[in-house]
Order: C-alpha cells, then structure tokens, then sequence
C-alpha cells in the first residue's frame, strides 16, 4: 500500500503519463528525436520540421487562448440578436398603430362620403 502511495505521488505525472500542462512526455521527445534524425538527413526540411512541430503542440495552446475571446464574440452576437429583436417588435407595434390609425380614418372618411341605401 505504501509502495502504491509513493508511485501515484513521484513525478507529478498521472497514471497516464501526461505531464500537468496536459502534453504526453514521451511524445514531446519523440518528436523531438525524430525531427533531429530528419534534420541529420535532410538539413533542408528543417523550416518545415519545426512549423509542423510548432502547429503540433501550438495548437492545444492558441485554443485556450481563443475560446474565451470567442466566447465573449458569440455573446455579443447573440445580445446583438436580442436587441434588433426588440426593435424589430418596437418597429411592428408602431407600424400596426399606423395602420389601424390610418384604416379607422379611412372608413370613417368613406362612411360619410357615401349616403346609405335605405
């Protein structure tokens, strides 16, 4: 049992093998010894190399980065929704008016211009 605790506690590595910030360990040095084989071969492919490697493990980070700001852009959207909504039912409301307005004023007019057929 203490031999479980002290090997669960070594290393600040999971059960996984994840260090804390979330990337494997064996993969960041086996990616490393493979770009270096390649460069050995190819010195050439260096730019590439590191661009993909770059990407690689640059990816995880820019998302961290990103979601908050587009999460904060999806809020605007949607109060920005919200709010021509309500102009859009503040714009109906005073065209109905309009119309009823105008309609009323309307029969009211033909009522008197035409004499009833009685």
């Amino acid at each position: 049992m203490a031999q479980n605790e002290m090997s669960s506690s070594a290393g600040n590595t999971s059960a996984a093998g994840t260090v804390p910030g979330g990337i494997v360990g064996g993969r960041v040095l086996t990616s490393t010894a493979l770009i270096g084989a390649g460069i050995m071969i190819e010195p050439e492919l260096l730019g590439g190399a590191l661009l993909g490697a770059g990407i690689m493990y640059g990816l995880p980070v820019l998302g961290q980065i990103l979601r908050p700001i587009a999460t904060t852009v999806v809020q605007i959207g949607y109060s920005a929704v919200a709010g021509v909504g309500q102009l859009r039912a503040g714009a109906r409301e005073q065209v109905g008016s309009i119309v009823s307005a105008a309609r009323s004023e309307y029969e009211r007019s033909r009522a008197g211009a035409i004499p009833s057929a009685e």
